[in-house]
């Protein structure tokens, strides 16, 4: 036997015991997890809503009004007249993305508003 009693020359210390975590614990540790797990979900959903505004942004001044402009008249054509039910989400999207451009000023955003609030309803 051993100094303290076990065989084997171990040596008994309560503080190397393993101790079961407590209720309590497992929830602080699953809380900690999940909110981990939103963090990163949410980093990965803004940097994915912002390719848009940087594959824009990466375009040529010229590319960008080239693409702006064909987009726009696109628009007009399709979402000024009456669109009809099935045109409804298709001009939403393009006004949302027009919305995006720094050439929309204040008469292009009063344009896409229409499509906008039908986009709402």
């Amino acid at each position: 036997m051993g100094l303290n009693g076990n065989e084997e020359g171990e040596e008994a210390n309560i503080f190397t015991r393993d101790r079961a975590p407590t209720r309590n614990q497992k929830r602080v540790r699953q809380a900690v997890v999940l909110g981990i797990v939103l963090v990163v979900l949410a980093l990965v959903w803004g940097y994915l809503q912002g390719g848009e505004n940087r594959a824009l942004n990466a375009l040529s001044p010229a590319q960008r009004e080239a693409l702006f402009m064909e987009t726009r008249d696109s628009f007009r054509l399709m979402c000024l007249a009456d669109a009809g039910p099935k045109l409804l989400m298709r001009c939403q999207k393009q006004a949302e993305f027009l919305m995006r451009f720094s050439e929309c000023d204040e008469a292009c955003r009063q344009e896409l508003a229409p499509a906008l609030r039908n986009a709402v309803r």
